[in-house]
């Protein structure tokens, strides 16, 4: 077997996180529109012109071709190579902080479906069922020996039931709350299911810490962003956009941040 040095290591899956994130575009781009991921390739939006492999190469490609399509030279977005340049930090990252176990494989398939969510809803005000649903089917299916909840085996599987469950259901509440006392519409279904994904991964703490977070960093950005808007916290912003960043931290952190926050109001003696 052929062992590599590390930096090579770190170099390779940086690689591979670069191309799911060029994956990560094409499913961006064409979930919301339910458009397959598949079939046909890609192709620029302004003239059709089909994408050569060697014009699909991430981030390299984008500079290569000075920023614009060969085929009609119009502007190509900075935010495809970013978005790969995310997905590669964040495989890199879950990588350099969990090895080679089941962490890995776990926490850098979160991140990444973080990533989407969180562009569907800026983009579309949309997370997409083939990415919450599916979500959903895998925390449960992995609950068994995911590391991230307090415990494994049957009571992992119970921790992530109840934890798909609380996250739905506190978001389903508080949207039917808050729709019944102003009579707006406060949230979509497509947060209710990113929840319950959430929950199937991280579990009750993870679920409470992700809506706290969520609704904590939405509160102030509301108070930054929306007088210089000029509209709403949601139109501005929608919560999913909230809820992705703090529901990677909760997964990747959760349990350190609960053990703390019990240890400021449980203090040993």
């Amino acid at each position: 077997m052929i062992v590599f040095p590390e930096p090579w290591v770190s170099l390779y899956v940086a690689l591979v996180g670069l191309l799911l994130g060029s994956f990560l575009n094409v499913c961006i781009h064409r979930l919301p529109l339910g458009q397959s991921v598949v079939r046909p390739r890609s192709r620029c939006p302004k003239c059709g012109h089909e994408i050569r492999w060697f014009e699909n190469v991430p981030v390299v490609s984008w500079l290569l071709l000075g920023r614009r399509c060969s085929g009609c030279r119009a502007p190509i977005s900075a935010r495809y190579p970013m978005i790969e340049t995310f997905s590669a930090a964040m495989v890199w990252g879950c990588w350099y902080l969990y090895g080679w176990g089941f962490a890995f494989p776990i926490a850098a398939s979160f991140a990444l479906a973080m990533l989407v969510l969180f562009f569907t809803d800026y983009d579309h005000k949309l997370l997409p069922d083939a990415i919450t649903l599916s979500g959903l089917v895998v925390g449960l299916a992995v609950a068994w020996f995911n590391p991230f909840l307090p415990s494994q085996g049957w009571q992992g599987v119970w921790l992530s039931l109840s934890g798909a469950a609380l996250g739905s259901g506190l978001l389903w509440g508080f949207g039917a709350l808050y729709g019944r006392l102003r009579g707006v519409e406060a949230m979509g279904m497509g947060d209710v299911k990113m929840m319950a994904m959430v929950g199937a991964f991280a579990g009750p703490y993870g679920v409470l810490i992700t809506i706290f977070g969520g609704s904590l960093v939405g509160a102030v950005v509301g108070v930054a962003l929306v007088p210089l808007a000029g509209r709403s916290l949601q139109d501005t912003l929608p919560f999913g956009c909230f809820l992705a960043p703090a529901a990677l931290i909760a997964l990747l952190f959760g349990r350190q941040i609960a053990e703390f926050y019990l240890g400021i109001i449980i203090p040993t003696p």
